[in-house]
């Protein structure tokens, strides 16, 4: 794997694992030669990890949210894990060409100082790998997703051992179409309370500015501008019926019945009580 050709969709070609742990089933035991860098997550539960590692022993606990980072060392290693209680942990084994490759590919020229790491909290790198371990490749509409998150995944990383950031300002790329229709879908289904830039980075595995820039750049319009939009559809068959006004800008996540006829007139020409009126008479 570490051979293969570099390309648009690397992850595609990691491996990825997934352990359920019981207390009931005793330690899990792994030995293994590092040649891949090794991401871990922790889903539930709490167990402890021993290294053995030409006969010295390192020993550390994990619990739900812990991400574990391990280098390529070609190392032969021993893992003993033992849980408290049930739980699950993923994990990717990513090759070294592929987090160098593409974070030369993002202008980040300084090489990262590879160490092994716990992670407690970092939720850009915790969702990335979350959305990375649940695509499933043969399914249509997801490796565009998956595919921001691993590029994020492996930029995250790359800051995060000191090898700098990608300057976001520069970055002219777009989202795909199935990463778009994926975030079109979610904001359709939470318009009422409208979901954050960071909600919205963190769903695709990136920063909240580097999502801001690369949708701008996708849509042509902000996300807020977006959402509006979006929301204006949304009122135009609803504004068939004979809703109160007041009630439909609630129902769409406007602040008052104002600022939804504001938006909609700059939108549509006319208000919304205008609109209504017209449509009914020609539905009728």
């Amino acid at each position: 794997m570490d051979g293969s050709r570099l390309s648009r969709f690397p992850h595609l070609s990691w491996l990825r694992a997934r352990y359920s742990l019981r207390p009931d089933a005793g330690p899990l035991c792994l030995s293994e030669r590092s040649v891949n860098h090794w991401l871990s997550l922790t889903l539930a539960g709490r167990h402890t990890v021993r290294r053995i590692l030409r006969g010295a022993e390192q020993r550390w606990t994990e619990h739900s949210g812990t991400l574990h980072f391990r280098p390529c060392d070609g190392e032969h290693s021993q893992f003993v894990v033992h849980t408290e209680s049930p739980g699950d942990v993923v994990a990717c084994y990513i090759p070294d060409r592929h987090l160098h490759e593409i974070a030369r590919s993002e202008g980040i020229e300084r090489r990262p100082d590879w160490q092994r790491r716990l992670l407690p909290e970092d939720p850009v790198l915790r969702q990335a790998m979350l959305t990375v371990c649940s695509c499933d490749p043969h399914s249509p509409g997801t490796t565009g997703h998956a595919d921001e998150a691993a590029r994020r995944l492996i930029l995250r990383l790359t800051e995060l051992s000191g090898g700098g950031s990608p300057n976001w300002h520069d970055d002219a790329s777009v989202f795909d179409s199935s990463t778009m229709d994926d975030l079109v879908a979610y904001l359709d289904a939470h318009l009422t309370i409208a979901p954050s830039l960071s909600d919205m980075g963190w769903r695709v595995g990136i920063s909240p500015s580097h999502f801001a820039k690369k949708f701008r750049q996708s849509t042509g319009v902000s996300l807020c501008r977006f959402i509006n939009r979006r929301r204006i559809f949304r009122s135009l068959e609803t504004l068939k019926t004979d809703s109160p006004l007041a009630g439909i800008a609630l129902d769409l996540g406007f602040s008052s019945q104002s600022h939804f006829t504001r938006i909609f007139s700059g939108l549509t020409g006319m208000t919304p009580a205008r609109y209504q009126k017209q449509v009914r008479r020609t539905v009728g």
